[in-house]
């Protein structure tokens, strides 16, 4: 017997459909998995006729996985006049691929249990995700779970680790919704905390141990002109799947002095709905931070959730200076473009959690 840990709004989730605004089968290039395409090669008829069309087989030996051709307009070639998919309107849910079963959900496995949410890409999880909450909040059931090692030396070394960094991350979860402290305040203490947690965790591996941070706060370092250009042209350097995400980030880039001369204006307006960053944060820490258990960089991956929290309030900041506010749904959209960009790259996933300002 495992566990399954989720946030506890994921069984809420619902996929909106065609009332999607930024709908996920536009634009991505969605691959088909090997159980998938040999039940789609053996659908008949005029519409098996016209699945089989719409698919790209490699050929034989490329290490690379089917896909539905795009149209010109990059959409997925059965997402139909009303943004609806005529794959799950004629053959059922249980006929999509993998890939379209499961986005936006991701999953982690560990020693004995498995975690899974709901990413920030899709609107409609951005919505649950930024819900106000006074403390992180998960649900935690039993799955049936095959462990026939459980008594191997490195499976229960293995396990000891995994507690260990839970236990960290509910710490810096907790630190994420403290209600008492001031955004920056709460960045500088989640900063620190995981200097220590790096240090701590390097200790007991017997690594050499590194010089900790002694300079001046990370938000204060952060929020400084020289350290938003050069964040900015970093941002610009990665790999861009949206022309509007650069766009975005040049007209920050011309809008810097005036978005650090309001920032506080901002967080004075924003005030009633600030709790949003702190459920970023919990969200990036809850999504990301046990990668640390396969390299040991666990302040790499809390740089990673304080970088992309910020980098959205930069962002909310230039809308709000350019537009006169920041409605909800455009803070939404602003998350969900962040998360395209950076969540769904590895290689940008990995560089920006190795950004330090």
């Amino acid at each position: 017997m495992g566990y399954l840990r989720t946030p506890s709004y994921y069984e809420r989730f619902r996929c909106t459909a065609s009332a999607c605004s930024d709908t996920c089968c536009i634009g991505w290039e969605i691959d088909i998995d090997d159980d998938t395409l040999q039940r789609y090669l053996q659908v008949g008829g005029r519409f098996g006729e016209r699945l089989q069309r719409s698919i790209a087989v490699p050929s034989e030996g490329l290490d690379q996985s089917a896909h539905f051709i795009l149209d010109e307009h990059e959409r997925c070639p059965f997402l139909n006049e009303q943004n609806l998919c005529d794959v799950y309107l004629t053959l059922g849910e249980k006929q999509l691929c993998q890939i379209c079963r499961d986005h936006p959900r991701y999953y982690d496995w560990f020693s004995d249990g498995m975690e899974a949410g709901i990413g920030l890409c899709c609107e409609a999880a951005a919505e649950l995700i930024l819900q106000p909450a006074a403390q992180p909040e998960f649900a935690v059931r039993d799955i049936d779970w095959q462990d026939e090692t459980s008594f191997s030396p490195d499976l229960l070394l293995e396990k000891a680790m995994e507690r260990h960094l839970f236990s960290m991350r509910e710490h810096l979860l907790h630190i994420s919704c403290d209600p008492a402290d001031h955004f920056d305040a709460k960045i500088d203490h989640l900063y620190r905390s995981a200097q220590v947690m790096q240090q701590e965790f390097e200790a007991l591996l017997t690594l050499p141990p590194r010089q900790p941070d002694t300079s001046e706060d990370w938000s204060a370092r952060f929020w400084q002109p020289e350290q938003l250009y050069r964040l900015v042209d970093f941002f610009l350097s990665l790999e861009i799947n949206d022309n509007s995400w650069r766009s975005m980030l040049v007209r920050l880039r011309a809008d810097i002095p005036q978005i650090i001369a309001h920032r506080a204006a901002f967080l004075a307006y924003h005030a009633e709905n600030s709790k949003e960053y702190d459920r970023l944060l919990c969200y990036f820490l809850f999504r990301h931070f046990m990668k640390a258990r396969t390299d040991g960089a666990l302040l790499s991956r809390v740089c990673l959730a304080l970088t992309s929290t910020c980098m959205i309030q930069l962002a909310g900041i230039g809308t709000w200076l350019q537009a006169g506010t920041l409605s909800h749904s455009r803070q939404i959209a602003l998350c969900v473009l962040y998360s395209k960009e950076i969540e769904y790259s590895e290689e940008n996933t990995e560089k920006t959690a190795a950004y330090r300002p």
